[in-house]
């Protein structure tokens, strides 16, 4: 039966949620009404006949140039759900719902997520894959757990623990004060944008405005902090919390987004490990993901564990993107 394309319509609701929960199973949280209500997106769906066959979103977002060049609003593709039950209907599904994100008017296609067997797939359609600008950064007081959920020999937790040795975590705030904070506001935001001009190529907007929506997502609990230099500026701030996989065995504090001073940030940094240490008891790591220039605050706090973290950019749009879990919707799952 034919495929098409419709963009969302409020009467396929509890359908398209359905549809999620069934064929996202290890993802239940995606079929929850209230992420629904709260996300900001242009939705798709995919119509076999009247049933509703998949399902994608696509956040549009900001990016800046620090050298000054105009802005690329980015449109970063999210929840693709796909029923799998016949094969040409899920081929036919994925390859439309993709084309109508990377076709809307305004926005550049991008996403996040990225694994090694759908890179060609992306490589076909024209985009491009960029590896170096930024990293995934943890430190595993569990690492067999880790391992096990990447799918990687446990074996390797001893290499881990061994490293573990050398990079001590670092509690420890030396440069500064953190203060809590509930509420960001607008007149710091040309503190944010200072900061990320000064550190990274091609960013995200951070602003008051995109701030609050994310303190505000339902069913977390986010920990967020100012940082004050020795004369009492803010030069940073830092958002962490704990996540627990609804289906599978992990437990993660993640730093969830950060923008600072060198100084700053390792600080913040700082806090994030001692809440992990001694305010999250049994979680198995802290990870964070950040600008591959990051690097060395992460290690000086003991997050020693680096990876390159690829992300998918339309042809065209240039530069190291920095993204963190604040980023398109990676903080969205568990």
């Amino acid at each position: 039966m034919e495929v098409r394309i419709i963009p969302f319509d409020e009467k396929y609701l509890d359908e398209t949620l359905a549809m999620m929960r069934k064929w996202s199973p290890d993802h239940p949280e995606l079929g929850e009404k209230s992420l629904y209500d709260w996300q900001r997106c242009t939705r798709y769906l995919a119509m076999s006949g009247d049933e509703v066959v998949g399902h994608i979103g696509q956040i549009a977002h900001e990016f800046r140039y620090a050298d000054g060049r105009p802005p690329v609003k980015l449109g970063w593709g999210v929840t693709l759900v796909i029923n799998m039950s016949q094969d040409a209907v899920r081929k036919a599904a994925g390859r439309l719902l993709l084309k109508a994100c990377e076709d809307a008017p305004g926005v550049k296609y991008a996403a996040v997520g990225v694994v090694p067997t759908i890179e060609p797939a992306y490589l076909r359609r024209g985009h491009q894959i960029v590896r170096e600008g930024s990293s995934y950064f943890a430190r595993f007081f569990r690492p067999e757990k880790a391992l096990a959920y990447w799918g990687k020999p446990t074996w390797y937790s001893s290499f881990a623990k061994l490293a573990g040795l050398f990079w001590r975590p670092d509690t420890t705030v030396r440069h500064g004060s953190l203060e809590p904070v509930t509420h960001f506001l607008a007149e710091w935001d040309p503190i944010w944008d200072d900061q990320m001009k000064q550190q990274y190529e091609f960013y995200g907007v951070r602003d008051a405005d995109f701030l609050n929506y994310k303190l505000a997502q339902p069913n977390r609990q986010y920990f967020a902090f100012l940082h004050k230099d020795s004369s009492g500026a803010i030069d940073g701030y830092i958002i962490y919390r704990r996540a627990k996989h609804l289906t599978r065995d992990m437990d993660l504090v993640r730093v969830c987004d950060m923008v600072g001073s060198r100084t700053a940030k390792r600080d913040m940094l700082a806090r994030a490990m001692q809440f992990a240490l001694q305010e999250a008891p049994g979680t198995y790591g802290i990870v964070g993901l950040s600008s591959s220039t990051d690097e060395q605050n992460f290690k000086s706090t003991g997050m020693f564990v680096t990876r390159p973290y690829p992300v998918v950019l339309a042809a065209g749009v240039e530069g190291k993107p920095h993204v963190t879990l604040f980023d398109s919707d990676l903080d969205n799952l568990w």
